[in-house]
């Protein structure tokens, strides 16, 4: 899937993935990963998630990245923090004392635009991403890690056949064979969604649908 299939959808207000208050399970584990304040959180195909927010007032340093312009305009709209713009890299950056936004091509970002990792926090991003990008996805994730960075990821699995995506179906044994050379892998939370996704059954969706949160950190 092409940015301009995203952009399109932001256009056009299809973005039924967005959520418009904090994603339970952050508030739920994030204290697992033991950050400190003023450490860096990198949020890849950020949207307008108010969780950007949410990190930010505990006292992270959050850098994200996002091709849609409309979703940053949206996000700096009801942020309480006032953005400037700038540009690096050939990307227009709006920066925040806390935040800070890239608008293009997460996959195309420059390995040394974000400075240093403490962590990164995948929320719907891998599992927007069809089988043969994946790969390239979790590639540019790890060229932007250092050895101490870990990250949140949050997935779905269900019978991939019954569905279209997005969102892709990504199980365990993908999490491993994109990540598992590199992390050490410990599901924080399993629970089945499926009763929460009527509009996935009419497309097809009908024996399961189980979202997980991982925590990946280097041992």
């Amino acid at each position: 899937m092409e940015i301009s299939y995203w952009k399109s959808r932001w256009r056009k207000g299809n973005i039924g993935w967005h959520m418009d208050h904090v994603f339970p399970p952050l508030t739920a584990f994030w204290s697992a990963l033991a950050l400190a304040e003023g450490t860096t959180v990198l949020v890849p195909l950020c949207g307008k998630s108010p969780d950007l927010q949410w990190l930010a007032d505990l006292g992270h340093k959050v850098v994200g990245v996002e091709a849609s312009g409309k979703a940053i305009k949206e996000f700096i709209a009801h942020s309480p923090e006032s953005f400037t713009r700038t540009e690096r890299y050939g990307y227009p950056i709006f920066e925040s004392p806390s935040i800070t936004l890239w608008q293009g091509n997460f996959l195309s970002l420059p390995t040394q635009a974000t400075g240093p990792l403490d962590a990164i926090y995948d929320k719907a991003s891998l599992v927007a991403l069809p089988p043969d990008t994946r790969p390239q996805y979790a590639h540019k994730l790890l060229q932007l890690c250092g050895s101490h960075t870990q990250l949140f990821l949050q997935t779905f699995e269900y019978e991939q056949e019954e569905m279209n995506g997005p969102p892709f179906s990504v199980p365990l044994s993908e999490v491993q064979t994109l990540f598992g050379n590199h992390f050490t892998i410990r599901l924080l939370q399993e629970e089945s969604r499926l009763a929460e996704v009527q509009k996935f059954q009419q497309r097809g969706l009908s024996s399961h649908f189980v979202e997980k949160i991982y925590h990946l950190y280097t041992s």
